[in-house]
């Protein structure tokens, strides 16, 4: 019941906020813009492991200063591992990488654009706080939860950039435009005094401090580089439009906290299928961001050419898993946790593991149906277990994940449909839906509802294919390595009154 207690305190502060008066312009409900730019971006994979840096880019394509949240999480419970605030002034562009160190994966950047805090020279180390100690049951973003503690976790993840506002102030926008290519002071806006919130009082060069609201506009890239072996699979962040509600001045937060992050989302989203149109209300932010990336099955392709020691690896990233899994400790007597939809399994050692049905082919129609992957989930079946997973096919280990599930399949090439459409899976103290309503009190669906009827089929996921090549015809001393990769193709199932 955490999810909306949580989410409650929010609204009151829009609720409070609105009522003052504060004059927004009408937005469109949140939609993923498939041009590419948006308020909010979401990257599927970082990592570090098997000689892979990840390098990152975002890009304020607008002629606004921009005030935005970069948040690092790692990829079994989205535990976030990093998090701190980005200032980009009018057209900027921040670039970053993620590297491996001796014990975890560190964020390291020479880009002069303003951070709060600031960014150290040798980098920022990402670290374990919030998934270690002692574990707590229920919906939780800190504290033990059942799984490793190491700083080993921190090496894979996703993350994402939240745009918290636009920066009117002439004085604070002049403190992070650059001069000669360095911001002019970003001491103004690392002050520990800065406060940019709805409800800030501060004024700085004689006017509000106050961020107006966000108007999009951002885009990114993402670089999975095999330093070794001379590969690099690029890919563009997944971009979300309209998010912020249209009735808040803005959804600033400062240095330090965890928001804002997937819940501050208006209630309202949008999405386009079948050639219509499908726009439902819903409870809480994390339930709009669901239905933008709920998917009842995920199609992509595998080559596993033996000639050119081919290999594969998907990713399969759920962003919103984390609000609405909670942590059981299943060595307990009694489990007082509650379970959201579409999920539909608790968290704790091995992860929350949702089953999927696979159904494979080769390049000429030859087919083969549920597969399961090894090693098998607990209980047996095929499964997703983390917030991110690598799914590495004929154990490709392309990416080297600890996060890794592996399908066997008997083509050297073909393609792959992975079904999210399980029912009826046994969970206690049932499962809240979309609308609040408790429908199953025993069992989960993977299936989510809004207050307006409208039912989405499948599991919010994003994330892409990768592969790569070795032309063992090259000659001596010739680097012949090559790698491509490619978005996940999806399917999308609603019903009801739509």
């Amino acid at each position: 019941m955490q999810k909306f207690k949580r989410k409650s305190l929010y609204l009151a502060l829009v609720a409070a906020v609105s009522s003052v008066g504060i004059a927004n312009t009408a937005s469109a409900a949140v939609h993923v813009n498939s041009n590419g730019l948006g308020e909010v971006l979401i990257y599927p994979y970082y990592t570090t492991r098997a000689g892979t840096d990840t390098y990152l880019s975002v890009v304020n394509t607008t002629n606004s200063s921009k005030a935005v949240k970069v948040r690092f999480t790692e990829g079994k419970n989205s535990r976030e591992v990093l998090d701190f605030n980005l200032y980009l002034s009018p057209n900027d562009m921040w670039t970053a990488a993620v590297v491996n160190t001796a014990t975890g994966a560190k964020m390291i950047t020479a880009d002069k654009s303003c951070t709060a805090p600031a960014i150290p020279a040798s980098g920022k180390d990402f670290v374990n706080f919030a998934y270690s100690g002692t574990a707590l049951e229920g919906i939780q973003q800190s504290g033990g939860d059942g799984e490793t503690q190491s700083l080993d976790r921190t090496r894979e993840g996703y993350f994402e950039i939240i745009e918290m506002g636009t920066i009117t102030n002439t004085a604070i926008s002049a403190a992070i435009t650059h001069v000669s290519g360095v911001p002019a002071n970003c001491s103004v806006v690392q002050a520990a005094n800065m406060d940019m919130g709805p409800a800030s009082a501060l004024i700085v060069g004689g006017q509000s401090a106050k961020a107006n609201p966000s108007t999009g506009g951002l885009a990114g890239t993402a670089s999975l580089i095999g330093v070794a072996a001379g590969t690099d699979f690029g890919y563009d962040p997944v971009a979300l439009d309209a998010f912020a509600p249209s009735n808040v001045q803005n959804i600033w937060n400062p240095p330090g906290s965890i928001f804002p992050d997937l819940t501050f989302a208006d209630l309202t989203s949008i999405i386009f299928n079948g050639g219509g149109t499908v726009t439902s209300t819903w409870l809480s932010g994390d339930s709009t961001i669901s239905a933008l990336l709920m998917h009842n099955n995920i199609i992509n392709e595998f080559v596993l050419d033996n000639a050119t020691l081919s290999g594969t690896d998907w990713v399969v990233t759920m962003p919103t898993k984390r609000y609405n899994v909670p942590v059981h400790n299943t060595a307990l007597a009694t489990d007082a946790t509650q379970l959201f939809s579409p999920f539909t399994h608790k968290f704790w050692l091995n992860g929350a593991c949702e089953p999927v049905g696979l159904s494979y082919w080769n390049r000429e129609e030859g087919n083969v149906a549920i597969v399961d992957f090894s090693p098998p989930a607990p209980g047996g079946g095929t499964s997703l277990c983390w917030e991110t997973t690598v799914v590495t096919f004929n154990n490709s280990h392309l990416l080297g994940s600890a996060n890794e599930v592996n399908v066997p399949v008997n083509f050297e090439n073909g393609w792959l449909r992975m079904a999210f459409n399980a029912t009826g899976i046994t969970a206690v103290n049932g499962q809240i839906d979309g609308d609040g309503v408790k429908r199953l009190t025993t069992t989960a669906d993977q299936s989510l509802t809004s207050v307006d009827g409208d039912t989405y089929i499948g599991l919010p996921t994003v994330g892409f294919m990768l592969q790569d090549f070795i032309n063992q015809n090259a000659a001596p001393g010739v680097l012949a390595t090559y790698g491509g990769n490619f978005n996940h193709k999806y399917t999308v199932s609603t019903f009801g009154n739509l």
